[in-house]
């Protein structure tokens, strides 16, 4: 198991790239759009997720109805960015229930061939097309494959290092987190997809007021939302939270407070039990939301104590 030191070195190395962008503040409007990206995507997928991130990557006005009636529209993520300009392609592919067990040809199920873009995004295929993609990017000269894993039998383990193994013999770029909001790249292609894009694991900054041992959030600004856009409706919600003291007891309040928003977006990650992770996919992302919100308030000594709970394998 990753040890705790080593994942929150990875952490801090993966928040230094992304605070030097501008960042997106939730709470007031913006005359601008912020984020932009000459990436060039393609989306293969199949299932509810897919969608979502679709439509957290294009943020036409209206697609994100989770606030309802206290929706703050511009003043949260509406006008600050939108990629339709940059999703070259997309393909629905079957249901995998609806292919045979084992697919022979994987190629069969896709499509015929892709557009010159930078990357393709992947997700709920069946995992036998997955075999497939490599050759499929290869041809078309595409540089990076990120497939987004939020399902356990999401792109098995063994499916997984086949697909690593053609993608690092071909030159593409491989990465497939699970969760989704799990993803913290270092260089190359990907990292320009989460560092343009804002879409990865969440990173934000928190602007709070203190009397005396009391803290309230104030004002938020986000740098990296989770690729379903859950970032931006937990942290838009937590505005004007007091916390009115660090004891066990009000922390505990916090985290049940974010797990409450976390369930209510909702977050799409299931909730079968995954061996891979030692948890279900919804509970592991909801300790990434909760690490997020415990680095933007400057509670460092809590970091430590919800990674090593995150990486603790849980009982099916």
């Amino acid at each position: 198991m990753k040890s705790v030191e080593r994942e929150i070195e990875d952490l801090k190395r993966y928040e230094e790239q992304v605070l030097k962008l501008e960042p997106l503040p939730i709470g007031e409007a913006c005359e601008r759009p912020i984020a932009r990206s000459e990436l060039k995507l393609a989306l293969l997928y199949y299932g509810d997720f897919g969608v979502q991130v679709l439509e957290h990557l294009i943020n036409t006005y209206g697609h994100c109805g989770a606030c309802g009636h206290t929706c703050i529209d511009y003043r949260c993520k509406y006008g600050k960015y939108s990629f339709a300009g940059n999703v070259d392609f997309i393909y629905e592919a079957p249901r995998p229930e609806d292919l045979p067990a084992v697919v022979d040809e994987p190629l069969e199920y896709l499509p015929k061939e892709l557009p010159r873009v930078d990357v393709v995004v992947a997700t709920g295929l069946h995992s036998d097309l997955y075999l497939g993609l490599p050759e499929l990017l290869r041809k078309s000269d595409v540089k990076a494959l990120l497939v987004f894993r939020d399902k356990p039998g999401d792109m098995p383990l063994g499916v997984l290092k086949q697909v690593a193994e053609q993608c690092r013999d071909y030159g593409i770029e491989f990465e497939a987190p699970k969760s989704s909001c799990s993803l913290k790249p270092r260089s190359g292609v990907i990292r320009r997809f989460v560092e343009e894009f804002r879409i990865g694991r969440p990173v934000l900054r928190l602007s709070v007021a203190r009397r005396g041992g009391s803290i309230t959030i104030r004002k938020a600004s986000l740098y990296v939302s989770a690729p379903c856009g859950i970032t931006w409706y937990v942290v838009k919600n937590l505005l004007g939270y007091e916390l009115k003291c660090l004891s066990v007891q009000e922390l505990r309040k916090l985290y049940d407070t974010i797990s409450l928003l976390h369930h209510s977006y909702p977050c799409t990650g299931s909730m079968d039990h995954d061996r891979e992770l030692g948890d279900t996919v919804l509970h592991y992302a909801s300790y990434i939301d909760r690490e997020s919100i415990v680095v933007a308030l400057g509670l460092e000594g809590e970091l430590s104590k919800i990674v090593e709970e995150r990486l603790k394998p849980k009982l099916s």
